[in-house]
């Protein structure tokens, strides 16, 4: 099998439970770049979101951060490619959750992570998995009013997470975000929805980011185990899902592989790539 490009999504995929990256993953990862083959992470976080040990991996040069509103050169901290969504927009969007009390959003907003006290201090009440919630608390601002940070200067809007407290609200506001036909709609965890713009799926920014580096969709294998990685299962020349990966993904794969906590990710690329098969 000749692949040129490894894409692979974090939660839930590198990183096991405990969101750590286990070593047999490394290893495998730094022994496909050796063989010149491009390392790159492909998620929904923001770049300052992605952990150290991750980018710290050898040959890791590009990721696709944020659902693949950007496509980004890490090692000339230049960013290749971007989708975002339209102030009026995620404004309007912003103004529909408001409707319902147990909504909780945030947003990223030009590469930075933007929350607002009523949410970032009480996250718990929204029912925020707990390693969500460190996260939040690291890579966010907060600013008094977010839709307002977003108005001064006219911002364009990277992505909005919700998260939600009862599941009939979040089908609820699926079904209403349907109006707006310039984003895209996806879900990471059971109970949130990540709303980007138009363009910024991880699937086309995969595709994008192969033709930039003159790499055949065919020699692109990636990792995934979620919805948001749906579109680059699809759309690669090999879509690897994890065990532990939703069914639907499961079934539109090439290839299951174990479990995240099994470095799934590891011992599909021991089998596929390293060992000559």
């Amino acid at each position: 099998m000749k692949i040129k490009l490894i894409a692979f999504d974090l939660d839930g995929t590198l990183l096991d439970d405990d969101k750590n990256l286990p070593e047999r993953n490394l290893q495998a990862l730094e022994a496909c770049a050796d063989r010149g083959i491009y390392i790159v992470p492909c998620t929904g976080r923001i770049r300052q979101g992605i952990p150290p040990e991750v980018l710290n991996i050898r040959g890791i040069r590009y990721a696709v951060t944020v659902n693949g509103a950007f496509i980004e050169d890490i090692r000339e901290n230049q960013i290749l490619d971007r989708q975002q969504m339209k102030p009026e927009t995620a404004l309007a969007i912003m103004d529909m959750a408001d409707a319902y009390p147990h909504i909780m959003y945030d947003a990223y907003v030009e590469g930075q992570g933007i929350s607002e006290e009523r949410f970032y201090d009480h996250l718990e009440d929204f029912a925020v998995p707990f390693h969500i919630q460190t996260m939040i608390r690291r890579t966010r601002i907060k600013v008094p009013d977010i839709k307002e940070y977003i108005r001064t200067g006219d911002r364009p809007v990277d992505k909005i997470n919700m998260y939600f407290v009862d599941q009939k609200d979040r089908r609820m506001m699926r079904d209403l975000l349907i109006q707006f036909s310039d984003t895209l709609v996806s879900s990471s965890v059971y109970n949130n929805l990540e709303i980007n713009g138009e363009g910024a799926e991880k699937g086309d920014a995969i595709l994008r980011l192969a033709a930039y580096l003159g790499v055949d969709v065919s020699q692109v294998m990636v990792f995934g185990d979620g919805e948001n990685d749906y579109s680059m299962i699809k759309k690669a020349g090999w879509g690897v899902a994890m065990g532990n990966g939703e069914a639907g993904l499961k079934e539109a794969a090439d290839y299951v592989t174990a479990g995240n906590n099994e470095a799934g990710v590891a011992q599909a690329l021991e089998k596929l790539i390293l060992s000559g098969e």
